[in-house]
């Protein structure tokens, strides 16, 4: 009898604890549909797309979903929350490769390069003017990148894709040091992190600044959209070169260090001295949207272009000043903040976008 009844209390110990185990699992299982990711292909250019998803479940209008071309230069080419897009969007896939939309990269020369060209450990890197005499917005944004296999977890939704820089590239008889560029996007319930890594494979010293070049959409009012910069010094500039010379943004039209609505700027300016985990970023406030941007040490530079009468606005995270190399040659290495990767060593750094519904009535 005892026997029986010591079987009988293991069996029912034995059964409660396959329901607890079901219930982890489904548990586990309902938190994995959160995040999704998906491997696309465009039927129009037969490009991969990747597609990232995050699905609140309380709250369908913070769902977040980011789409990755890396096939156009690894653009992250749409970013929306709820079904609010928040970046331009191209006509047709086709025109994506560029960098007038979506979050296109600026590498490995961001901004303007003056004359088209600069010397670095006494070689001279020529480049095709594409901006009046000078060269702009670097070569990478229009290159097919690989890409790896997207995947989801409890935590998120990730994929990487990377560009090997090698003579077999167009590109590297413009740039000819080998070397490794990989970016890592990873989603989560606040937004996107993107994560570059540069590995220098080369004997030669690598010498590179590297963007991201985001065209925010405009969604409701001029006047209800607020951009705030925490950088209290810009960089002056002629003919949008800069001198090597540091202003003072305090008390100018130029001072985002408290929001400032977009009505009220027209802007081409480089922004010195951001500082890590920065809250740059904008408000729209009619559309009850907040979107934050705060980056790793290497980013010191934010580049702010508001052009009166569009659609649109960037706020373009920078490691670099404009014409950063040209700078560091002429002594303006602070100011410049080149980042030079070494034969044989890896240089990285990341920007968070974080995606915020405002509270509101």
């Amino acid at each position: 009898m005892m026997l029986s009844l010591f079987s009988i209390t293991l069996f029912l110990a034995l059964i409660n604890h396959s329901e607890v185990h079901v219930r982890e699992l489904e548990q586990t299982a309902a938190q994995r549909k959160l995040f999704n990711a998906e491997l696309q292909t465009d039927a129009k250019t037969g490009w991969k797309l990747i597609v990232l998803k995050y699905q609140d479940p309380a709250d369908s209008s913070r769902n977040l979903e980011a789409r990755i071309a890396p096939e156009a230069g690894s653009n992250l080419y749409s970013l929306k929350v709820g079904e609010t897009e928040l970046l331009v969007q191209p006509p047709e896939l086709s025109a994506l490769r560029g960098s007038r939309y979506g979050f296109p990269i600026l590498y490995p020369t961001p901004n303007r390069v003056r004359d088209s060209k600069f010397t670095f450990d006494a070689v001279t890197y020529s480049f095709t003017p594409n901006s009046g005499k000078n060269f702009i917005h670097g070569l990478a944004h229009s290159i097919k990148w690989e890409s790896g296999v997207p995947s989801a977890d409890a935590k998120g939704a990730t994929v990487q894709t990377w560009l090997d820089w090698n003579p077999e590239l167009s590109a590297y008889r413009l740039f000819p040091i080998s070397h490794r560029i990989t970016m890592t996007y990873a989603l989560n319930r606040d937004g996107v992190r993107m994560e570059f890594a540069v590995d220098n494979r080369d004997e030669k010293r690598l010498p590179f600044g590297f963007a991201f070049h985001p065209w925010f959409q405009i969604l409701g009012s001029r006047a209800d959209t607020y951009l705030h910069v925490p950088a209290d010094t810009m960089m002056e500039s002629v003919e949008l070169l800069p001198t090597g010379k540091l202003l003072s943004a305090k008390g100018t039209p130029y001072d985002l260090r408290e929001p400032v609505s977009l009505e009220k700027l027209n802007v081409d300016t480089v922004y010195f001295g951001i500082q890590p985990h920065s809250d740059a970023g904008y408000e729209c406030r009619d559309r009850r949207v907040k979107v934050s941007l705060p980056a790793s040490k290497e980013f010191t530079h934010m580049v702010v272009y508001t052009p009166p009468g569009k659609t649109y606005f960037c706020m373009e995270n920078q490691t670099c000043s404009t014409d950063a190399h040209n700078m560091y040659v002429k002594g303006f290495q602070k100011e410049a903040h080149l980042l030079i990767a070494e034969k044989g060593k890896r240089v990285s750094g990341w920007v968070m976008v974080r995606v915020e519904r405002m509270k509101g009535e």
